[in-house]
């Protein structure tokens, strides 16, 4: 089972316990399950209709439940509202994710919670931590309970949301270097079809992600009515309209290459046709049957470009790498003494620093190293993004400092002024576009997404609270590393000790790995589309790496620092 399977499972456990740990909704009623394809949670959420002689609680019930079903416009969950609510409620117009119960207040029943985030009607989710209380005022009509005072747009548990809604990614086009980017979306898993996705391609990308991406899909394109399909094979034929003539051979190339990722959130898709007004669209790289394959496009997937999975690190001022067995290998090379490493995700770089002021020794793998002083003190992040180096340090005024650094030895700092803190801890995604940040902001560290703008400044922090089972927020965060596209690995505290959290980037889920034996100083992680790889390292040097079946196992080396390729 691969670690995003495992960790699949737990998001289903974690919502379980956390639903049942208070009053909630009951699960039983007007529902049934249906199993549902790869792409979903487990199961779906079917609802029925209201029956006659409903009580007034059974109602609401019914009605909360059948809301996870947009099928025909929401026509079951429609069916539980009065006939004046049944033509004015708007559930489109976003949804609530909550934690909460139904009670019976005077002669109504109210729903009272707290809110977990918000889905816009694309399926971005926004966290949201807020009291929750709605009046569904219940009126009869024929004899017969019904709602008249539905929500502005739709209400779902945190059990229904994990149920029956699924994650895909919408990717645009790294604005530098050539690459696909993700943002996560939460639809329904009956809406998981070509259209919804490139409609989402059609609306752009949200505020976490607009500043460090472009659309490659140009401004006033829409879908045909021709829609988007796919065949018996994998290939999907997108008929869209609008695009303006004339668009340059790497346009048309960005173009195809953002469509076709997208819609591979949908399994088995393997190839795009794409129409213009009702004509085959030229892309290239296409095949002589006009299909634009995804085995083509893998350039434009930073995360394909993983190579080996061992765990780097320092033993005894030594870099090197763990074998099988977990014990120690030096790396060849003329034995430099060394503090921290980090290799590029490809293996094709190598980099070492030791000492303070810091020196940077970085090079090809097994190749000579170029010498870099950096004059970076107190040096104590670092990675490779992007075929740069990353380092964070302090200059010798004592001011904060991220410095980048090339494979021939040239030097970058990069901007931090927007920042409303300072940094704990950073990791660029492997697009170089994302950053994931613990900020120091007061006597709090917070954790957050930024944008690396032109590969110089961090801009466009935004904070993203993380909660993780019956409503405890993460605290005393040290260190973090990405694990995949949309995940980031966290140490931080629960309520009772530091442990290794998953979080996803939109703070939409929250993933314990399970109890460590020892406190946590430092998260690496493999950055690869399964994320199956995960490492910490106590303060004694002791390391831990993460197994797929939800345990830790000790290393037999102790090492003064970790790192996976990335």
């Amino acid at each position: 089972m691969s670690f995003q399977n495992s960790v699949n499972r737990l998001i289903i456990i974690v919502v379980t316990l956390a639903i049942g740990s208070c009053a909630s909704i009951p699960t039983s009623g007007p529902v049934t399950e249906v199993t549902v394809s790869a792409s979903g949670q487990g199961v779906q959420i079917a609802p029925e209709p209201p029956q006659k002689g409903m009580s007034a609680s059974r109602i609401v019930e019914g009605y909360l439940q059948a809301m996870a079903d947009p099928t025909g416009d929401y026509e079951v969950a429609r069916q539980y509202l009065s006939a004046t609510a049944r033509g004015q409620w708007a559930p489109r117009r976003g949804t609530i994710v909550y934690d909460g119960w139904v009670e019976a207040v005077g002669d109504g029943m109210e729903l009272r919670g707290t809110t977990r985030g918000n889905l816009d009607a694309v399926g971005r989710f926004t966290v949201s931590r807020e009291s929750l209380t709605h009046d569904f005022g219940l009126t009869s009509e024929a004899g017969e309970w019904r709602i008249s005072a539905p929500p502005d747009g739709v209400l779902l548990s945190s059990y229904i949301f994990a149920r029956s809604y699924s994650s895909v990614r919408s990717y645009f086009i790294a604005r530098s270097g050539q690459g696909v980017v993700p943002e996560p979306l939460h639809l329904p898993t009956s809406e998981i079809t070509p259209g919804r996705i490139v409609e989402a391609q059609l609306a752009g990308p949200g505020a976490l992600l607009s500043s460090g991406v472009r659309n490659a899909i140009p401004e006033g394109t829409r879908l045909g009515t021709a829609g988007a399909t796919v065949d018996s094979s994998g290939v999907v034929t997108v008929a869209l309209e609008g695009v303006p003539q004339g668009l340059g051979d790497a346009e048309r190339r960005e173009l195809g290459a953002q469509l076709l990722w997208s819609l591979s959130s949908i399994p088995k898709i393997s190839g795009l046709h794409l129409t213009v007004d009702g004509k085959p669209y030229s892309m290239p790289e296409q095949n002589d049957k006009q299909v634009l394959e995804l085995s083509s496009q893998q350039d434009y997937q930073p995360l394909s470009k993983a190579g080996s999975a061992d765990l780097y690190g320092v033993h005894e001022g030594r870099a090197g790498k763990l074998s099988a067995d977990t014990s120690f290998i030096p790396l060849s090379g003329d034995g430099a003494p060394a503090e921290m490493t980090a290799i590029s995700l490809d293996g094709a770089f190598t980099a070492t620093v030791t000492g303070s002021p810091a020196t940077v020794r970085i090079g090809p793998s097994g190749g000579v190293p170029v010498q870099v002083d950096t004059g970076l003190t107190r040096a104590g992040s670092v990675h490779f993004a992007q075929g740069r180096l990353w380092l964070l340090g302090r200059g010798s005024s004592g001011e904060q400092q991220l410095l980048s650094v090339s494979p021939q030895g040239e030097i970058a700092a990069i901007d931090l002024t927007a920042l409303p803190g300072e940094l704990v801890d950073f990791s660029l995604d492997a697009s170089g576009t994302r950053a994931a940040v613990l900020l120091g902001i007061g006597e709090a560290t917070r954790f957050g997404v930024a944008s690396l703008i032109e590969g110089s400044s961090v801009a466009d922090w935004q904070e993203i609270p993380l909660t993780a089972s019956q409503d405890r927020e993460l605290s005393d965060a040290v260190a973090l590393d990405w694990t995949g596209e949309v995940n980031v690995a966290v140490i931080a505290s629960a309520g009772s000790g530091r442990s290794v959290f998953v979080v996803a980037v939109d703070g939409s889920e929250v993933i314990d790995l399970g109890p460590v034996s020892v406190s946590p100083v430092q998260v690496t992680a493999l950055p690869r589309p399964g994320g199956d790889a995960v490492a910490l390292r106590a303060a004694d040097g002791t390391v831990l790496l993460y197994e797929q079946h939800g345990a830790w196992q000790q290393a037999k080396t102790a090492m003064a620092w970790i790192s996976y390729p990335g």
